[in-house]
């Protein structure tokens, strides 16, 4: 199955043990509910491509999204983690699997094709990334419309998730997606963003009444580690398109905001204020653990769950602090960290 690992993930797929498991009791659906296309076009059957990095195949070599599942690398892995329970190519110390169900009634896909944005932030790259123009600019840009055409046929209940990598509304490459696509009753869609254009671009979607969740990625709960955090954005702009949603959603019911906070060795101060960030907005607030993408020289020197890490003690006291916080939740492996922490105690 390694063949069909493209090589700017042999990292990821090298990072984690890929190798038949036995004891997990738990199940998994997602090899023949959820497909995540990347920025390179490829197709791949779990909510993040990191985590089960093995392609079934390029989008344009699909017709209809239903053949995605039915392609001969898709049936392997279905076999495998479905009815076998061998999870051989996942990372089962990641995805949840070993603690719950990844279940999904509705069908999911996740569109990350281009990683455009308007920041810079070392988690995810290591130097400003737009297209606007130019081959890559065209190809992706086919590559979105073939999407667009694909889901305008796709007539079954499927959360659409835009997008994982890069910006939506910073991004040319999706308007064909998110500013001209035909609305689908059947579709509800989850903005993935940094939340800096919404208030310029968000009512002039076609999907606006489709949109079901926010998900911002803030890192911040104040101005000055913000802005080195999340470099080229500006606090003050973040803000005020808080504020625009806040006050866009204040009538409408059932549409989730969540803001993202990817814990780390610059940001741990700002962590009670992010905590107060969302209360102040009442959203939820998602604290996740750093991992490493391949774009840090030093991940180390950034990894605070690193046992190691000099402010690794730090990050423990100020978890157990936000943990208590009605509308934060903890990924599986920080609340592990903060259990097993006061266990020992």
């Amino acid at each position: 199955m390694q063949e069909h690992v493209p090589y700017y993930l042999q990292h990821q797929y090298n990072l984690y043990d890929r190798t038949k498991k036995s004891g997990i009791r738990f199940s998994c659906n997602y090899p023949e509910k959820v497909l995540s296309i990347d920025n390179q076009g490829n197709c791949f059957l779990c909510i993040c491509d990191g985590w089960l990095p093995v392609s079934v195949g390029h989008i344009m070599s699909f017709n209809t999204i239903e053949e995605v599942w039915q392609s001969p690398v898709a049936k392997s892995l279905q076999k495998d983690i479905i009815i076998d329970k061998s999870f051989t190519h996942c990372s089962v110390d990641y995805c949840g699997i070993k603690d719950y169900n990844c279940t999904s009634d509705s069908y999911f896909i996740s569109i990350n094709i281009d990683e455009s944005c308007n920041l810079q932030c070392p988690t995810c790259r290591d130097h400003f990334m737009n297209f606007t123009s130019g081959k890559i600019y065209e190809n992706k840009l086919v590559w979105a419309k073939h999407i667009e055409k694909l889901l305008s046929n796709f007539n079954h209940k499927t959360i659409i998730a835009v997008s994982g990598n890069g910006d939506p509304f910073a991004s040319l490459i999706y308007r064909p997606i998110i500013m001209q696509g035909k609305s689908n009753i059947w579709h509800s869609y989850k903005i993935t963003t940094n939340g800096l254009l919404m208030k310029k671009l968000l009512r002039k979607t076609s999907i606006y009444s489709n949109i079901i969740e926010y998900s911002i990625s803030v890192d911040a709960g104040d101005a000055d580690t913000y802005e080195k955090i999340r470099l080229r954005g500006k606090w003050n702009v973040l803000i005020e398109n808080l504020d625009f949603l806040h006050n866009d959603l204040k009538d409408k019911k059932n549409i989730k905001v969540n803001l993202n906070f990817c814990l780390q060795s610059g940001n741990i101060e700002s962590l009670i204020n992010f905590a107060d960030l969302v209360d102040h907005y009442n959203w939820q607030g998602t604290i996740q653990p750093l991992e490493d993408w391949g774009t840090y020289k030093d991940f180390k020197q950034h990894d605070i769950l690193n046992t190691e890490h000099e402010l690794h003690n730090k990050m423990l006291e100020q978890l157990k602090v936000v943990s208590l916080r009605k509308n934060i939740w903890l990924k599986t492996r920080l609340g592990k960290l903060i259990k097993n922490s006061t266990d020992k105690k």
